[in-house]
């Protein structure tokens, strides 16, 4: 998906140049060549250095296919020997009328140009049609035509964007070249950046005149040799809405309850001690998560005890039962909560315990987990939030937690899944990282939500909300 502000810019009356720009790797030609596909209307040609036709359609071979759409046009050394004259009236045209260019007509081997010609030719075929015209890449063409970039650009402007309504981008391999970006009309950037040691990629929008730009900057992703940016995270909710689809558990392993992410965790041990890391900023959306893993067990005659917390209060697990078609299953949940004497507990699902007495009465998950697993044939998750307990518990107490919680977990056979925030303690996060089998970090950039395994080491993963199967659910899109 191309972001809608580039759309827009593209999309609008009247000639326009954009440039691409990026060091090598990050993504240009792939983009260009997206944005072809996403304009075929605009009677796509693309002037490339970078290859022969033969390898663009082996590197793209969605080309070959669109090849009646898309003109590929090679640059080879041919001189090109036809200039264009402005006019002063309003026609729809191509300019290639003879006119002087810095003196070089009595060096023919410096006007190797006739490719270019061939582009003229083919958008004044498509007159009054708007053709959209890719350039790949400046520098290269630079090199081949031994003129400056500066020289491109005005001879694009003058010839095909000011008389013939071309809109016209070129890719750009040196990144912030003032003069060239301010005689375009559109800029964007880019850019590659690494995450312990995991890729990142992101697009910045410089400028696009006469457009409103509410979303500067993207994530975006060459899964598949296709371009993809990705919209800031919201939340979404089905038309309507459907029973949960189980995936199966084994004798060895649980499903995440999620298909995208059983593929990048290879599923959870049974007797595994998972931690779900949290970064400044992501919100409560993330619990649907481990919710899933939650309702995927109960599905299938198990249980789950729910150390009650923000995103999964008793309100919230009975809301996502009764979206995920769970209602007749609520007896299979224990919510733990903290007792509030102006909301008594008046379900059995859910348990509440004095925070005062907290730390002597830890043992009430455990407690309610054993009888769970008697009443589920021992499937059970755990699902604790430890930033919660780090404020009934004091350090030491709360590491001797941790590791009897990855003791008995392993020792009963169940699935426990701690989570921990940005806000929790160094020390804390240590802990539970170092005692944990699978660590997940969740966080937000770009005001879209991530995930990248610490434990074992992953990609990164774009996170977006999935309604397809009538509830919610995620979609995990590797970052390449």
């Amino acid at each position: 998906m191309i972001p809608v502000e580039v759309r827009g810019f593209l999309s609008h009356g009247g000639g326009s140049s954009l440039i691409i720009q990026g060091s090598p790797g990050t993504g240009k030609t792939i983009m260009a060549l997206e944005l072809m596909d996403e304009f075929l209307d605009l009677n796509p040609i693309y002037l490339t250095t970078r290859s022969t036709t033969e390898a663009v359609y082996r590197y793209f071979p969605r080309l070959r296919r669109m090849q009646d759409e898309i003109n590929i046009i090679e640059s080879k050394s041919v001189f090109w020997d036809k200039f264009f004259k402005k006019i002063d009236d309003k026609t729809l045209r191509v300019e290639k009328d003879a006119f002087e260019v810095y003196g070089m007509l009595d060096d023919p081997d410096k006007t190797d140009l006739t490719e270019f010609d061939m582009v003229c030719d083919r958008v004044d075929a498509f007159l009054p049609e708007t053709s959209l015209v890719v350039m790949d890449s400046l520098e290269g063409l630079s090199d081949k035509y031994k003129v400056s970039g500066k020289f491109i650009i005005n001879l694009v402007t003058r010839c095909l964007i000011e008389p013939a309504q071309t809109k016209v981008v070129v890719i750009l391999e040196n990144e912030n070249d003032v003069e060239l970006n301010y005689l375009s009309d559109g800029v964007v950037t880019l850019h590659r950046k690494d995450i312990g040691g995991r890729r990142l990629r992101m697009l910045t929008i410089n400028k696009l005149r006469g457009i409103s730009i509410p979303q500067p900057s993207y994530l975006y992703t060459l899964d598949n040799g296709r371009f993809r940016s990705f919209n800031t995270f919201n939340v979404a909710r089905p038309e309507e809405y459907l029973p949960f689809e189980s995936i199966p558990n084994t004798k060895t392993h649980y499903s995440t309850g999620n298909r995208d992410l059983d593929e990048i965790t290879g599923r959870y041990q049974i007797g595994s001690y998972v931690l779900m890391e949290t970064g400044e900023d992501v919100d409560n959306f993330f619990y649907i998560l481990p919710m899933l893993t939650a309702a995927n067990a109960v599905s299938q005659g198990g249980g789950a005890v729910i150390l009650s917390v923000g995103g999964a209060g008793p309100s919230e697990v009975k809301n996502y039962l009764f979206e995920y078609g769970l209602s007749d299953k609520l007896n299979s949940f224990r919510v733990v909560t903290e007792e509030n004497p102006e909301e008594p507990v008046t379900e059995d699902f859910v348990v509440a315990y004095d925070k005062e007495q907290f730390s002597t009465e830890f043992n009430i998950l455990d407690r309610e987990t054993h009888r769970l697993r008697s009443e589920c044939d021992g499937s059970v998750v755990k699902i604790a939030d430890y930033s919660i307990l780090e404020t009934i518990l004091d350090k030491n107490a709360l590491k001797k937690t941790i590791i009897s919680e990855k003791k008995y977990t392993a020792a009963n056979k169940i699935l426990t899944i701690a989570i921990c925030t940005h806000a929790t303690s160094p020390e804390i996060k240590k802990t539970l990282a170092d005692s944990s089998d699978i660590h997940l970090k969740l966080d937000k950039c770009n005001s879209t939500m991530i995930l990248y395994g610490k434990k074992p080491a992953t990609s990164m993963y774009v996170i977006e909300p999935d309604v397809s199967h009538g509830y919610r659910d995620v979609r995990l899109t590797a970052v390449r």
